[in-house]
C-alpha cells in the first residue's frame, strides 16, 4: 500500500513538471505569434555608448567608421542576413562608412561558405583575431552588427544589416581650425 501511495505521489509530481512545461511553452508560442517576444541580447555597448575604436580591428585604417557585422557559421539567421550586409557595400562606401565582417567558428565547410558569401564586404576576420572582437564587443547572440564612428561611439546595434546601418549617413569628422 505505501508503494503504491509513493507511486502516485511521484506521479503527481511528474505531472505538475509537465504541466509547468506546458504553460511555459504556450506563453511562449503566445508571444512569438503575437509579436511580444524579446529580441535576444546581442551584448556590447548600446548605441551613443563609447565601443571599441574602429582602428583597432584587423584592416581598419585611423579615422575610419565602420559597420561591423558578427557571424557564426552555425547561425541560421547569419545566413539569411550575409548577403545583406554584402549587399550593403555599394551604400556604405557612399556614406563613407567602411563594412567590416567578423566571422568566428572552426574552419570547416560552414564557415568556408558563409566566408565566400561575406566575400563583397572584404576578407572577413577569422580565427584569433575574431574571438578577440567577439570578447571585445562581448557578443552574447549572432548575427550582430554595430555602426561605430571613428572614435569609437555607436551610432547603430541591432540583429540586422537595417537596424545597425539605418543612423549611416555621411558623418563629417572634425577638422582642426574649423
Amino acid at each position: 500500500m505505501i508503494a503504491v501511495v509513493c507511486g502516485l505521489v511521484v506521479l503527481g509530481v511528474i505531472e505538475i513538471f509537465h504541466l509547468a512545461v506546458t504553460t511555459a511553452l504556450v506563453r511562449r508560442i503566445r508571444a512569438l505569434q503575437t509579436g511580444t517576444a524579446g529580441a535576444p541580447d546581442i551584448g556590447g555597448p548600446g548605441v551613443g555608448e563609447r565601443g571599441p575604436k574602429p582602428a583597432s580591428l584587423p584592416g581598419v585604417p585611423e579615422d575610419t567608421d565602420v559597420l561591423v557585422g558578427f557571424f557564426s557559421p552555425g547561425c541560421p539567421h547569419c545566413r539569411t542576413e550575409a548577403p545583406h550586409f554584402a549587399g550593403s557595400v555599394p551604400a556604405l562606401g557612399k556614406a563613407g562608412i567602411r563594412p567590416l565582417a567578423v566571422l568566428n567558428g572552426a574552419a570547416g565547410p560552414d564557415r568556408d561558405s558563409l566566408a565566400a558569401a561575406l566575400a563583397p564586404a572584404g576578407a572577413p576576420v577569422l580565427d584569433e583575431a575574431a574571438r578577440q572582437a567577439f570578447r571585445a564587443f562581448s557578443i552574447n547572440a549572432t548575427p550582430a552588427f554595430y555602426l561605430l564612428r571613428a572614435d569609437g561611439t555607436v551610432a547603430g546595434k541591432g540583429l540586422t544589416t537595417a537596424q545597425a546601418a539605418i543612423p549611416a549617413q555621411p558623418h563629417e569628422h572634425a577638422t582642426a581650425g574649423a
